[in-house]
């Protein structure tokens, strides 16, 4: 066991058998060169540390073991001497499923590696401190946790058939600074340390060349974000156990002969549900009281609207998941969750993105391992769910959509397209067949979603594992069936695409010309066959008709 997992296993023991004792000397750890060492290789093996904060500095810079050590020992003189500042994070958008965009901050790589020092540090003290409620962003936790524990709540014996589905606005942007920081000061003493996470949410936000303060909320997609949302938001899971939740078996026998009912809290970072034994008159009183709660202990605000009291034969959605109770004549009542009716259509928005027109000159080989990815990924997250039948139809729709694509790609009849693409037969299930291509000697097919088994996920009550000595630095990573970014089969795409991103950014989304904002394209000012780079000054974003007319349209060795 490294010195690390051990330090971080003593902070947890200490934690949960002395829940009131203070730490203090933890901003000696985060000096250490060793802790450093370890946060700079967990950051530089995330995907992100290719991308530059304001400062320009990406993994690319710190390539050789010189560059490494020199800047292990650059940041250590720096918190050792204590001055160092965080810089403010660069504001790009990331688009929602809605159709709307998410503002994401991006920090410089020196400070990436302090957030996580912060998290190495802070993370096994909260571990000891959170309640089996929440499954946000912890370490060996994920959605599914939070979708197996409806199962011991919507039963015919504990009957919480009335939900209050949560919904905070803005919860990460609207998180009271000096709120937090007293939360924090309850079981950190060094002073040190919590001056630098002051600093890191007071860092601000650098738009093109605009800085804009940040004066509340903790920074979007920063390391040591979420951990601290967390630390917030469990002040809504202590609310609830020291009304609710710690009650034995008497009490809520009592309640229950009182008609008030009994409440279960579930929380994945800021989404939640309050699941009631009670009436619907006592989930809405419920609302009532965690509202109230929430603006006047932590400064926050229920949507109202979004925030639904509903009954679970209704069914109703949470992370992705669509949750019914399903009642059939004389059967037992079964919860049926299957994938929404939204996670569907992401789905199918990505495939019909992958396989549109324009794509045309992508090699098909590289486009069916893309779309294996997309497809066992979202598979990935629903199986264990009842989501047999709605990988068999998405199968079929998949096939479908491939097959004009590569009607699109070659111009040929559709018989020449079935010869050229193997189909494997499935003559037992009696399904259609799903094509393949030669890849060297062999062939690989279209994944099946459908042939992914569906298994049940059992609820489980997890330990810290820092008491276990396990965990020491690792990056969160957040479980969704489909990322924000997609290789969509194009050769280097996911570089250019983060490219284009910066430039719309920097410069606006919108032609160089004539200033429309549809269909955008990268165009190279000097074309790469005659010696023009990828270098942001010789790109311009251009709308498609005004990249159609330029001289060197379609004479590229990268797809746009």
């Amino acid at each position: 066991m490294s010195d690390i997992i051990k330090t971080q296993r003593s902070l947890a023991i200490k934690a949960e058998h002395n829940p009131q004792h203070q730490f203090d000397h933890l901003y000696r750890l985060i000096c250490r060169k060793d802790w450093i060492h370890a946060a700079l290789k967990s950051v530089l093996s995330n995907k992100g540390a290719k991308t530059a904060g304001i400062d320009g500095v990406t993994k690319k810079e710190l390539a050789s073991e010189t560059a490494l050590t020199e800047f292990v020992s650059e940041l250590q003189a720096e918190l050792r001497s204590k001055q160092f500042r965080p810089k403010p994070v660069r504001r790009v958008y990331i688009p929602k499923a809605s159709g709307k965009r998410r503002p994401l901050g991006i920090a410089t790589l020196k400070d990436r590696v302090v957030q996580m020092l912060l998290k190495m540090v802070l993370e096994p003290i909260w571990e000891s401190e959170f309640l089996n409620c929440s499954n946000g962003f912890r370490p060996g936790r994920r959605t599914q946790d939070c979708i197996a524990l409806l199962d011991s709540y919507i039963n015919k014996r504990n009957k919480y058939f009335w939900v209050i589905e949560g919904d905070i606005k803005g919860a990460f942007d609207n998180i009271h600074h000096e709120i937090l920081l007293k939360l924090v000061a309850k079981r950190v003493a060094d002073q040190r340390l919590l001056k630098l996470i002051e600093r890191f949410l007071k860092a601000g936000i650098m738009q093109g060349a605009l800085f804009q303060r940040t004066d509340i909320g903790t920074p979007q997609g920063a390391i040591c974000s979420p951990l601290l949302a967390n630390i917030y938001l469990h002040q809504l899971d202590m609310y609830w156990w020291n009304k609710y939740g710690s009650l034995d078996r008497k009490q809520k026998e009592k309640r229950r002969t009182q008609r008030l009912g009994n409440c279960a809290l579930i929380r994945y970072a800021d989404d939640w549900l309050l699941l009631t034994n009670g009436g619907k008159v006592e989930a809405l009183r419920l609302r009532e009281e965690f509202q109230t709660f929430l603006k006047e202990e932590l400064k926050l605000e229920l949507n109202t609207e979004k925030t639904r009291v509903t009954h679970v034969n209704n069914g109703f959605d949470f992370l992705g998941f669509h949750v019914r109770r399903y009642v059939s004549g004389h059967d037992k009542p079964k919860l049926l969750v299957t994938p929404t009716e939204d996670a569907k259509k992401r789905l199918k928005a990505k495939i019909k993105e992958m396989t549109e027109r324009r794509w045309f000159k992508d090699s098909p080989l590289l486009k069916f391992t893309a779309l294996n990815a997309v497809l066992r990924g979202w598979i990935g997250y629903y199986c264990h769910s009842n989501a047999k039948k709605t990988a068999k139809d998405l199968d079929f729709w998949v096939n479908e959509r491939l097959f004009l694509w590569l009607q699109k790609r070659h111009r040929l009849p559709p018989r020449r397209i079935m010869k050229m693409y193997k189909m494997r037969q499935f003559h037992k299930t009696g399904q259609r067949d799903n094509w393949g291509i030669r890849n060297g000697e062999d062939y690989l097919y279209l994944y099946r979603m459908s042939d992914q088994p569906i298994t049940k996920y059992r609820s489980r009550c997890l330990p810290n594992p820092y008491l276990k000595g396990e965990e020491s630095t690792t990056l969160t990573i957040p479980e969704i069936p489909i990322p924000d970014k997609v290789w969509l089969g194009n050769a280097l795409n996911d570089e250019w695409r983060e490219l284009k991103e910066e430039i719309k950014a920097e410069r606006g989304a919108k032609c160089a010309i004539c200033g429309c904002t549809d269909d955008l394209d990268l165009h190279h000012i000097k074309a790469r066959r005659i010696g023009g780079t990828d270098a942001k000054e010789n790109l311009q974003l251009l709308c498609r008709r005004c990249h159609a007319q330029t001289s060197s349209f379609g004479d590229h060795s990268r797809l746009q």
